[in-house]
C-alpha cells in the first residue's frame, strides 16, 4: 500500500524478521503512532527493488520501521522512500509509475 502520510515504510513481521537478519538498525528503539495503535521498533536502511513491466528496474534505499508487534499491511511510506523518487498512481488501471528524480 502507498501511504504518503506514513513517515516510513513498514512491513509485516515475516519481512521485518528477514530485514533484521540482514541489515543493522540505524536508530535506537522508537515508537510509531498509527491508526492501529502505538508500536515500538527500530529503523533500518534497506534496498527496495521495483520489478517493471516496461523500462528499467529501480533500486532505492528505503528507511523501514521494523516492529515485531506490527499486525497491519505493508506500507510504502513517504519519508525516507517515496520522497526519493518520482511517482504517479493510476487507480483506474491499478498501476504505479516511478523513476529517479
Amino acid at each position: 500500500m502507498i501511504d504518503t502520510a506514513a513517515p516510513w515504510c513498514i512491513f509485516a513481521p515475516p519481512i521485518g524478521r528477514s530485514i533484521q537478519d540482514h541489515f543493522q538498525p540505524i536508530s535506537e528503539e522508537l515508537f510509531l503512532n498509527t491508526r492501529l495503535g502505538t508500536f515500538r521498533g527500530r529503523l533500518h536502511l534497506v534496498p527496495v527493488s521495483f520489478p517493471v513491466l516496461q523500462g528499467e528496474s529501480l533500486v532505492i534505499e528505503a528507511t523501514v520501521f521494523i516492529s515485531p508487534d506490527w499486525q497491519g499491511p505493508n506500507f510504502l511510506g513517504y519519508e525516507g522512500f517515496l520522497q526519493r523518487i518520482r511517482f504517479a498512481v493510476d487507480p483506474e488501471n491499478n498501476l504505479f509509475y516511478f523513476g529517479r528524480i
